[in-house]
């Protein structure tokens, strides 16, 4: 009987613990059918709501018929990988009607968030792995296809895009002819988006999921050879691929065999891609050459569209592969590249010797190098910097080695980048910019210049909006490129800002730097902090000709002259909006250009702007001019103060403008840290800057870029370098000073708020949705709010050192009721229905008072002579307490 009890207990101890252990939650697999566009749209939103710390969603760009290419990031921190935490992505459903994959990458994002913190293995890949899931590169073929279809439809209708083009074609080969223009020119929507985000992102890993074959197929997929197949085509991390291939293939049920499909025969499920047959613009051989991220192409199916029955199957036999291939970013050695001070170093080429291909750091300086178990010898080197000594490093199996690196400078005279062998191209050139354009620095005529900016308004549709706010006299469009995180209406909380160039039409300089601003920040976005942070947290538009009609008729090399200065009417722009002082014969009828200008400031709650010149070197700040009678004069505007700090910052930053050297065409004018009073310099009446701070509420400067007004082509990249750092310094001023919101004690938002500062006669104005923006120097400040129908509201403020302060502001309704509420304990009847009352009613209210609050009020009548005559209500603590006269 004791033996017995004891095996009893000991069964039902294994059984408890049995139970104990918690299966993954595959609940999607019930009820297995292949989602549309819509439902991975809703499905991927509502994960992304209900687990925010662990769920991003991000369009990488859009298709053809401008579908989202939908990319979910799954991370401990969604949004805020931390430093040396690889990138690893998923892009399935290349070619539309192979939706294996796709389907895949649906269930596999639920089942990461689902497992997360329940399962060890999900919860270690998720912490220590930024993962990136594209269920569809291809969301119109996709709606194109047809379930249970094992092969395409004829014409290829579903595996190529919305314009007949198959994608993996599209890319950029290693082995063919240079084409003209860009990298990017002449390729397909979705191709150019994948391409952005690849170059601009440190991904580590990455498997491009296929249909129609059971096999893991790695780079190079092409060769110089020519040959349909049957060639190897081996790149320098040929090893290196095989096990990554290995990794995804051996735990697949029916890939390890490599016969799954009808005349298969791959050697342990994998081959070399130009082995199987050669691939001409792949996408696996892109990543590989033109980033620092390894891909492989899995082929996951035989039949590209099978039914959705056959999904969990799917499943089951991909699972364990994808999840051992994402694992495989943990792979070799990991570190960062920094200077002698700790600062990251850019760009920098992290070797291995004797494999001919170097990965290059990060934006933040750190590098992930996949690596087989073994020893290496590595170093590191970057343009400017003498290369680290060579150490070797020890990788071990299921470890990530950390080695860091530490550069210090060369002479001049030295180029540490010499020692690179096949340097992969870096991330960013000299200019700033990620892709190299041979025909970059050129004037940009009207047409040109449209074109232009549709090419990067179509390559990067999520940050850019395109549009028009009116024509020039000649019916030319007089276009506006908003760039940021939400480009296409105003976000309250957002501040606005804006430049605007070629307002005289032969002053050409700002208009060729607005479009590299363009090409800046878009590259620069995600990839880039500081060009982030300010495109996350500023709506900047961009407006490189106000005066398109002028520019057609000017003409390259004038330094000095005046051809092409005004509009078509012959009208000088710039002196052409209604004056604070007077109207003459320069604004007495507003030009289309102006009007169109005028009404574009007035419907967006602009901040902050600047407006290009050329033909001297100065940041220029209102006014521009006097009242009558009082000429060459400076004239200080209520924010004097601000606009010279604003006008310094902008010269300041400049190569050159600060020193306040004579341009050449004008000896003696020398302008003092680089900065003017307009009117001291000279009078311009109908000015936009004034204009824009008295009426549109933005504070505006003029800025005079360069000393001559149309230099040759071949000038331009100095322009470039030379007003740069200034260009964006000047746009993070925006930020500068006191935001919030002003609304109603309820709630409400309060449009057309006054918020004045004492002592600063000028305020400006909250936007429609309540929110505000004071551009003020760091200090002390008394600071008031008032609007129509609203108390108003006074507090001493403090703008930080930093320069930015948040302060939100309720004001209360100016009416009996809310007055009542806010300062009468809510007693209506004091506020309502007044009239005199009566003796008789004065006693009656009294002793009301005295029942209904006995212990602090006592009513005094009658109770001997002197309250006979003289009836008063005693309100004590001590009410109990006889009175003494």
């Amino acid at each position: 009987m004791h033996l017995r009890a004891i095996i009893s207990t000991l069964a039902l101890v294994c059984a408890c613990e049995s139970h104990s252990i918690r299966s993954p939650d595959e609940g999607f697999l019930q009820r297995p059918r292949y989602l549309n566009y819509d439902e991975v749209t809703n499905l991927f939103k509502q994960l992304e709501t209900e687990h925010p710390q662990l769920a991003k969603l991000r369009s990488v760009g859009r298709s053809v018929r401008n579908r989202e290419l939908w990319a979910l990031e799954i991370h401990k921190n969604a949004g805020n990988r931390t430093l040396l935490t690889p990138m690893f992505k998923y892009v399935a459903n290349m070619h539309g009607d192979e939706s294996v994959g796709r389907q895949l990458m649906i269930y596999l994002a639920q089942y990461l968030i689902r497992n997360y913190g329940e399962d060890d293995r999900v919860t270690r890949l998720v912490d220590s792995t930024d993962i990136y899931l594209m269920p569809s590169m291809n969301p119109d073929g996709f709606e194109n296809s047809q379930e249970g279809l094992c092969e395409s439809k004829p014409q290829y209708v579903g595996r190529q895009n919305e314009n007949s083009v198959d994608l993996n074609r599209d890319f950029p080969d290693q082995f063919d002819a240079l084409r003209t223009g860009t990298m990017l020119s002449g390729r397909q929507p979705e191709t150019v988006a994948l391409m952005t985000w690849i170059i601009s992102r440190p991904f580590v890993l990455s498997g491009n999921l296929h249909g129609g074959a059971v096999v893991a197929s790695y780079p190079f997929d092409d060769s110089n050879s020519k040959r349909a197949y049957g060639k190897e085509s081996k790149s320098p991390d040929d090893a290196l691929f095989k096990q990554l291939a290995l990794t995804y293939a051996q735990p697949h049920p029916l890939m390890r065999g490599g016969k799954a499909c009808k005349a298969d025969s791959f050697d342990q499920g994998i081959t070399n891609g130009a082995y199987w047959y050669e691939v001409r613009g792949g996408m696996q051989d892109f990543n590989y050459v033109h980033s620092n991220c390894f891909e492989v192409t899995l082929e996951l199916s035989c039949c590209k569209f099978p039914t959705a029955d056959t999904l969990p199957q799917e499943w089951h036999n991909n699972k364990e592969s994808l999840l051992r291939f994402m694992e495989a970013a943990q792979w070799g050695v990991k570190g960062v590249v920094v200077d002698k001070n700790n600062e990251a170093v850019l760009d920098a080429d992290v070797v291995v010797v004797g494999i001919n291909h170097n990965i290059t750091t990060s934006n933040r300086g750190e590098f992930w190098r996949l690596l087989l178990p073994g020893e290496y010898e590595m170093f590191a080197a970057a343009y400017g910097y003498q290369p680290s000594n060579l150490v070797k490093v020890v990788v071990e199996k299921g470890r990530t080695a950390v080695q860091n690196f530490t550069l210090h400078r060369s002479p001049p005279e030295t180029d540490a980048s010499k020692t690179v062998l096949n340097r992969t191209e870096p991330l960013f050139d000299r200019f700033g910019f990620m892709t190299n354009d041979s025909r970059l620095f050129r004037h940009h005529h009207y047409e040109d210049m449209v074109q232009f900016m549709v090419d990067f308004n179509t390559t990067y549709p999520n940050i850019t909006h395109l549009h028009s706010i009116g024509t020039s006299v000649r019916g030319r469009e007089l276009y506006v490129m908003v760039i940021g995180a939400a480009p296409h209406k105003h976000v309250p909380g957002t501040p606005e800002f804006k430049y605007v160039a070629n307002m005289h039409g032969n002053e050409v300089v700002g208009r060729e730097l607005l479009l590299y601003l363009i090409k800046y920040l878009c590259e620069r976005y995600d990839s880039d902090n500081r060009v982030t942070k300010l495109l996350r947290t500023t709506r900047v538009h961009l407006m490189p000709s106000m005066n398109p009609d002028g520019y057609e008729l000017a003409h390259e090399g004038d330094g000095d002259g005046a051809v092409g200065r005004d509009n078509a009417h012959d009208v000088d722009l710039n002196r052409n909006f209604p004056d604070q002082y007077v109207t003459n014969e320069l604004n007495s009828r507003i030009e289309p250009e102006t009007r169109a200008v005028m009404d574009w400031i007035l419907s967006e709650p602009f901040v902050l702007s600047a407006n290009l010149h050329n033909g001297a070197l100065v940041a220029n700040y209102p006014y521009d001019d006097t009242p009558p009678g009082h000429h060459n004069q400076e004239n200080p505007s209520p924010d004097d103060a601000i606009f010279k700090y604003l006008a310094h910052t902008y010269s300041n930053a400049h190569r050159s403008m600060h020193q306040g050297l004579a341009c050449p065409l004008f000896p003696d004018e020398r302008f003092k840290g680089g900065i003017t009073n307009g009117a001291k310099w000279y009078q311009v009446t109908g000015g936009m800057q004034d204009w824009n701070y008295l009426v549109g509420g933005c504070m505006e400067l003029t800025l005079e870029i360069g000393c001559y007004k149309y230099p040759y082509g071949r000038d331009l990249p100095k322009y470039w370098m030379d007003n740069r750092e200034a260009l964006l310094t000047y746009m993070e001023q925006v930020h500068r000073g006191v935001h919030g919101f002003v609304t109603s004690t309820i709630g409400r938002p309060i449009n057309d708020a006054k918020i004045a500062v004492e002592g600063i006669g000028h305020f400006v104005k909250s936007h429609k949705d309540g929110d505000y923006y004071r551009i003020l120097l760091p200090g002390k400040y008394n600071l008031t709010v008032e609007a129509s129908g609203y108390e108003s509201y006074t507090r001493e403020i403090t703008v930080p050192e930093d320069g930015v302060l948040e302060l939100n502001v309720s004001l209360m309704k100016d009416d009996p009721l809310h007055w009542a509420s806010a300062y009468d304990f809510g007693i209506g009847e004091n506020q309502y229905r007044p009239k005199y009352h009566t003796n008789q009613e004065l006693y009656s209210l009294m002793a009301q008072l005295e029942n209904q609050y006995p212990s602090v009020a006592g009513f005094q009548s009658g109770d001997d002579y002197v309250s006979m005559t003289l009836r008063w209500l005693k309100i004590t603590d001590q009410v109990s307490y006889s009175y003494i006269l």
